[in-house]
């Protein structure tokens, strides 16, 4: 535990408020993964517009992914880390409005351009912000532990909050408060990032910039490695995490403080089976560490649509999530691993964009098998994450040889 405070402590002032940034924003996330879907529903809409609305953020998120990147030199970080808080949580507050199913995916669209903006370059400022070899592990590692612990406590509140609002107002009215509370700090995100100091800025026209910065872009083969793979994880992500909190509640009666504490806890087993991380990577390597925790996840998604009750089902959530997302800070590492440092912003975004498309079809498609059946999408995302475990394994275990020789000559420095 020392390393990762020591890590937190010596991190660069970009990288701390960064980190503050994704603390502020999480909160909000685990709150909005509580209430959202039940909030839809409560307004009298279907499942369908759920899936729908996170297919268009996905749908935006692919776009912004796609063209982002090579503008970064050109625009900044922290103009952009600006705009995707604001796009966040605008688009937040727009939701909480008295307005019909397609604003509400519109909205969705508008939250996908700062989701985009995140996911194209997250990972590279923090890379950039930091240190290098196994020290970037560790702070990856923090990372990841501040936005589960964050989600924690957003989906707590997002759990009691409208239980407690709905003593003096009707079920409906209460989500609504609550959305309109995620939108308000997500909007508050944008503080912490005022303060980030960008390296001097590349002159030139964007869009020339653009053409030159993919023109020179020369880790292709990695990108593929890394797409591959998460076609089929985010396909079967899609399918089913969007209606978690309609399938707790639907198909197994829980309330809505019992959907917060399941997902709460979900995020803070998660961020404790994180730390342990690093020593896996050791012992297994940065890509079998990634392969095993997935593949270990599968019998525990299994017991979630065949358990009939509660706790059961409670418990194979905490322990699937733990497994199949204890290993991104080393997925993270691998991404941008041993290549140019101009490539690794082209490298995140467009490992997005596959992401982000694969979890367009999944969401649309599991909103409506959601209409039938809560449980069948399991069975599938069961199959599918099988197929991208394997699939990492296939084609990303020769990177593991120059990863482990890295981690190996930083650990003796």
């Amino acid at each position: 535990m020392s390393a990762y405070a020591r890590t937190l402590r010596d991190a660069t002032p970009n990288a701390k408020r960064y980190l503050a940034a994704v603390v502020l924003q999480n909160i909000a996330i685990g709150l909005l993964g509580t209430v959202f879907a039940l909030y839809v529903k409560s307004v009298g809409m279907s499942t369908s517009v759920v899936g729908d609305t996170e297919g268009a953020l996905s749908l935006a998120a692919a776009v912004v992914c796609l063209l982002l990147p090579p503008l970064v030199s050109v625009v900044g970080y922290r103009a952009l880390l600006i705009t995707a808080a604001v796009a966040f949580g605008l688009s937040r507050l727009g939701q909480t409005l008295d307005i019909g199913p397609s604003l509400m995916v519109a909205f969705g669209l508008a939250y996908g351009i700062g989701d985009g903006i995140v996911r194209s370059i997250g990972v590279a400022f923090l890379s950039e912000s930091g240190p290098g070899g196994s020290n970037r592990t560790l702070l990856f590692t923090v990372d990841f532990v501040l936005r589960v612990v964050a989600a924690f406590v957003g989906a707590l509140i997002g759990g009691l909050l409208p239980e407690a609002l709905s003593f003096a107002m009707p079920e409906a009215q209460a989500f609504r408060i609550s959305m309109a509370l995620a939108g308000i700090v997500l909007l508050s995100s944008a503080i912490p990032v005022l303060g980030i100091r960008d390296e001097r800025r590349l002159e030139g026209h964007p869009w020339t910039r653009y053409v030159r910065t993919v023109r020179g872009f020369r880790s292709w083969d990695r990108l593929a490695r890394l797409a591959g793979p998460q076609l089929m994880i985010s396909v079967g992500a899609g399918l089913i995490m969007p209606f978690v909190p309609l399938f707790l509640r639907t198909h197994l009666g829980a309330s809505v403080a019992q959907i917060g504490m399941i997902q709460g806890t979900t995020a803070i087993v998660m961020a404790a089976a994180t730390l342990l991380t690093p020593l896996l990577a050791r012992r297994l390597g940065l890509v079998g560490t990634v392969v095993a925790t997935e593949l270990a996840s599968l019998p525990f998604l299994l017991v979630i649509p065949l358990a009939s009750g509660l706790p059961v089902v409670a418990v194979a959530m905490w322990a699937r999530s733990s497994l199949m997302n204890m290993s991104w800070p080393v997925y993270n590492q691998i991404s941008v691993e041993g290549i140019p440092a101009r490539d690794r912003p082209l490298i995140a975004g467009w490992t997005n964009v596959a992401w982000s498309v694969a979890w367009l079809a999944g969401s649309v498609i599991g909103g409506r098998l959601a209409e039938t059946s809560y449980t069948t999408g399991y069975f599938i995302t069961a199959g599918l994450y099988a197929v991208g475990a394997v699939t990492s394994w296939l084609l990303l275990r020769h990177l593991e040889a120059p990863a482990a020789a890295e981690q190996s000559g930083a650990a003796t420095a």
